[in-house]
């Protein structure tokens, strides 16, 4: 996908990508980045200032347009870490005060002809310039398979779990009322003002069909981890999960059943110290040393127990190949280099897609998830953890199934395949 319609002028061509969000948003963004350098693109990147030096060290060109006392005080809010206040924390205060700071980033760069854009799905002002200017391509990017609507198997997005799907009309109607009273609620007013100021009409449902990009919508999973295609205008492709190059450059083996639990609450979460503390403690029971790797110091007790180890955000594809099992939150980015690595996963879902990404590695038979009820007893959940990691950590058959999978190379390309599909 490139700009050849026009005629060819001289000079570097272009990519502007965004890359909202945590590390989990910016990693696969940067790692698209990275392998565009690589075809000769000059690559400038917006996202939050927190991880400007991320896309620095990886030789992109980054702007901050989140600062990071925004960042800090949307992350800061326990209540972002629940479904339906963390989507109206995302989609309200992030996608839209996004929104203006990087259409006008776009303008600033754009040179008709040779500019290419890949919008992150929290990304509409990419869209918008798309409209505006039909001859600038643009990708959008898929990050996880929760993200596409599925009529007869809908992703599960909360706690709630049902037996078998509902009737596809029943949930096409949920998918409806959800446009109409949080989709265009909190996109549309802003976007269409955006819109307006072009010549352009306005849209509704923002989050049915209208933000995906008419020309190509990259998934960055492997079809066995999410095989659904919403009806695109354009080309859908599905690129495997996007692991960096230099991280396949350095694997090795895999974790030993005796090694420790690691445990993370993903690198923006602020408020996880009773699910540290629980499986700290569920690791004491069953006598397995744990790594607890976190961002936040606080969410820690100032003395740890000795079976425990401290660390700040460290590089999963060495580190996993030490352990017996991963507890994390459910976040793509966390769920594929556990993939990658072949390590047994226990997934403590909170919000976005990570209820669906549970289900998606429990069916897999590659890991198992931990919701625990808040009718059970402290004493009882710490039981039911603590046999969990204890089950995982040692069951043969679940740790074969992660060393396969992880074998299957091509569903580790994504950021590789992301990057030849734009430039063809």
């Amino acid at each position: 996908m490139t700009s050849s319609d026009s005629e060819p002028t001289a000079g570097q061509p272009i990519a502007i990508i965004s890359a909202p969000g945590s590390r989990g948003d910016v990693n696969p963004m940067v790692a698209i980045g990275c392998e565009l350098k690589r075809h000769g693109f000059r690559v400038i990147i917006s996202l939050a200032e927190n991880y400007a030096s991320v896309a620095q060290r990886a030789g992109l060109e980054p702007h901050a347009l989140i600062t990071k006392s925004q960042f800090d005080l949307l992350t800061s809010d326990p209540r972002v870490w629940t479904p339906v206040h963390g989507m109206r924390a995302i989609l309200r205060d992030a996608a839209c005060a996004f929104l203006e700071p990087h259409f006008k980033l776009i303008q600033q760069h754009h040179q008709p002809g040779r500019t290419i854009l890949i919008a992150h799905p929290l990304d509409f002002a990419s869209r918008i310039f798309r409209d505006i200017d039909p001859s600038t391509p643009l990708a959008s990017v898929h990050l996880a398979p929760a993200m596409v609507r599925d009529f007869a198997n809908p992703p599960r997005l909360t706690s709630w779990q049902t037996r078998r799907p509902p009737p596809a009309p029943l949930t096409k109607a949920a998918y409806f009322l959800a446009d109409h009273w949080v989709g265009d609620r909190w996109l549309a007013k802003p976007i269409n003002q955006l819109r307006r100021r072009y010549g352009l009409k306005d849209v509704s449902r923002v989050l049915d069909q209208w933000w995906l990009s008419p020309d190509l919508v990259l998934a960055l999973y492997p079809d066995w981890f999410g095989n659904v295609r919403p009806p695109v205008q354009g080309r859908w492709v599905s690129c495997g999960f996007p692991v960096p190059l230099d991280d396949r450059e350095h694997d090795g083996g895999f974790g030993s059943a005796d090694g420790p639990v690691f445990v993370t609450p993903g690198t923006a979460h602020r408020h996880a110290q009773r699910l540290l503390d629980d499986v700290m403690t569920a690791c004491g029971m069953i006598g397995r040393r744990c790594v607890v790797a976190t961002s936040f110091a606080e969410q820690l007790p100032k003395s740890l127990p000795s079976h425990v180890t401290a660390k700040g955000y460290v590089s999963l594809n060495q580190t996993l190949r030490e352990c017996s099992a991963i507890v994390h939150h459910g976040g793509i980015g966390t769920t594929a280099m556990s993939m990658f690595t072949g390590c047994p996963q226990l997934i403590c879902p909170m919000a976005f897609d990570q209820f669906h990404n549970a289900d998606r590695v429990k069916s897999l038979g590659i890991g198992d998830t931990y919701e625990p009820r808040s009718w059970t007893s402290h004493q009882q959940k710490l039981r039911r953890l603590a046999g969990l990691l204890a089950s995982l950590a040692s069951d043969y058959q679940t740790r074969t199934k992660c060393q396969q999978l992880s074998t299957n190379v091509d569903s580790f390309r994504g950021a590789e395949t992301a990057s030849n599909e734009i430039v063809d």
